[in-house]
């Protein structure tokens, strides 16, 4: 017995196709089209009827940190200096319970505006509760656990460098291919500015060793990329290749302070990178010269990053801020058009996360990660504007109805169908109150000095 999302009407990237149905078996499509053996066949199993509403891929949010949920709202107005003082010290802040439910809140939201797989970071305490929440919510996920040799400024938890690549490689070993697989494992350093060159290459030698690629923050704000140019006598970026760390796996979150010739180095080397609007403007990280990336060639992708800083988990909304940005600081309309925006949403996003041929596409073979829509009729009038006003007009939490990762059904007429999100919500309001002072105090001391 398998699925069939019957009267579907798949968008692929180009237009929005006839209605069709989507076979499903186990986590994979097994058949997009109409079959009539397969219909008989499939009907002791679950249908979903689509009811001719658009379905695409699951999008893919290629940069955040779910735990940091319980964030949002208490770290707001705050330069990125002074709000990198804080979030080093985030996860001890906080019980394990807590990391829980501020990741499965995070996670709930980004699944129910159209997010099926996130790049997720955690950080050095609370791995195992932020885990498990990242595999009760049912999401597809590549994660990776930063790791600091360096002190980047007051509050930033330094370990040894045998320290560090002693835990990568004993949480590659425990996590990867998790969940049946839908747990995968990228290598991670926090970035240059909280790292020496001793552990990246150590990194590299694990990532090689392991045929997994590597995921950090680079260029992200105009300071620390200040300190990374002082210490290693060029920019981020540029000391990156020198180090050996650009290539096709790798994976570098915000990408602002960058130099021409750095963005050459990013397309020779094939290495992906991820916008993210709402914390670069949140936090005056600066504006990313994306579109210049984009021209160069790039694999570009989408980020929301974590709560605590961009306050966002809807993916749909974080595009369309990073797609206006890129045209007004350009003035150029054509640079990330809604084609580009899209794919960016998901085959690159596939290509980013070394999960290409897998994700992305509604096609036989590839997982059943799918996002049925359903816009609001004043938004939905052809389908001639469709992909337009998806970019352009429409948030994630305003259209999606159903959700299905790997192959079961996740969210069913917009409520999660796996977990029970009225108790979740209430239990996370009672941990959230309990605990929230302790942040709100270290917040208090840090902005005294």
């Amino acid at each position: 017995m398998g699925l069939i999302v019957r009267n579907a009407r798949i968008f692929n990237g180009r237009e929005v196709l006839p209605k069709t149905s989507i076979f499903i078996e186990g986590n994979q499509i097994v058949g997009v089209g109409e079959d009539p053996f397969r219909e008989k066949k499939g009907e002791d199993g679950e249908i979903l009827d689509a009811e001719g509403r658009v379905v695409i891929p699951g999008l893919i949010d290629c940069h955040t940190h779910l735990y940091q949920t319980f964030g949002r709202g208490l770290m707001d107005d705050l330069h990125i200096t002074e709000w990198l003082e804080i979030i080093w010290q985030f996860p001890e802040l906080w019980s394990e319970e807590a990391l829980y439910y501020s990741t499965l809140l995070g996670a709930m939201e980004a699944i129910k505006s159209g997010t099926t797989t996130v790049a997720d970071l955690v950080g050095e305490l609370g791995e195992d509760a932020v885990i498990q929440a990242l595999m009760d919510s049912g999401l597809r996920a590549v994660v990776g656990k930063m790791q600091n040799n360096y002190p980047e400024g007051r509050n930033t938890p330094v370990k040894t460098t045998e320290e560090c690549l002693e835990d990568s490689e004993r949480f590659l070993k425990k996590w990867h291919k998790a969940a049946g697989g839908r747990i995968r494992v990228k290598l991670s350093f926090a970035g240059l500015p909280a790292c020496t060159q001793e552990l990246v290459g150590g990194l590299l030698w694990l990532s090689e060793k392991y045929k997994v690629g590597l995921h950090a923050h680079a260029a992200e704000g105009k300071e620390p990329t200040e300190q990374v140019r002082r210490r290693f006598g060029s920019g981020e970026i540029q000391a990156l290749e020198k180090m050996g760390a650009l290539r096709p796996s790798t994976l570098l979150a915000h990408v602002i302070w960058v130099e021409e010739e750095e963005i050459g180095l990013l397309t020779e080397s094939g290495t992906s990178v991820v916008h993210c609007p709402f914390t670069n403007c949140k936090l005056t990280d600066g504006l990313s010269p994306m579109f210049k990336m984009e021209k160069k060639g790039v694999n570009i992708t989408f980020g929301c990053d974590g709560a605590a800083s961009s306050s966002n988990y809807d993916l749909l909304l974080e595009a369309r801020l990073g797609s206006m940005l890129q045209k007004v600081s350009s003035m150029d309309e054509k640079v990330f058009s809604a084609p580009f925006v899209f794919q960016a949403l998901t085959l690159n996003g596939a290509r980013a996360l070394e999960l290409e041929g897998e994700i992305g596409q509604i096609k036989e073979g590839f997982k059943a990660d799918l996002v049925v829509l359903d816009p609001p009729p004043s938004k939905n009038l052809s389908s001639d504007t469709f992909l337009n006003n998806l970019i352009y007009a429409m948030s994630g939490t305003e259209i999606v109805k159903d959700v299905l990762i790997d192959g079961k059904i996740v969210v069913k007429n917009r409520k999660m169908v796996l977990l029970d999100e009225v108790l979740i919500l209430k239990r996370a309001q009672e941990v959230f109150a309990r605990e929230k002072e302790k942040i709100i105090s270290k917040l208090n001391k840090n902005l005294k000095k």
